[in-house]
């Protein structure tokens, strides 16, 4: 989905809007339109989250961090993974 980001000059973001209806474009302030990824979020630092050393200015985007639950999942799937892997140690040296 389209986002409409509304920065000033050092990149500091004042807005982000997106959905329906389609905002309507500032006048005399930067802003850029911006796709986001489903597992990208804008990376802020002190507020800044457009880059503007470079030109055209870009977001700065950054990878979502896996929430707890997602972490224990995975945790869980090693974990069993590794029990697997000794039963079928014990159980194919044990013959």
């Amino acid at each position: 989905m389209k986002t409409l980001i509304i920065y000033d000059e050092q990149g500091y973001i004042l807005s982000k809007i997106s959905g329906q209806p389609i905002p309507r474009e500032p006048v005399g302030v930067p802003f850029l339109w911006m796709d986001i990824p489903e597992d990208k979020q804008i990376k802020t630092t002190d507020g800044i989250g457009v880059d503007i050393s470079v030109t055209p200015h870009r977001v700065i985007l950054e990878d979502i961090p896996l929430s707890e639950i997602e972490q224990l999942r995975m945790a869980q799937s090693a974990t069993d993974s590794t029990v697997l892997e000794l039963m079928e140690t014990i159980l194919l040296g044990g013959m």
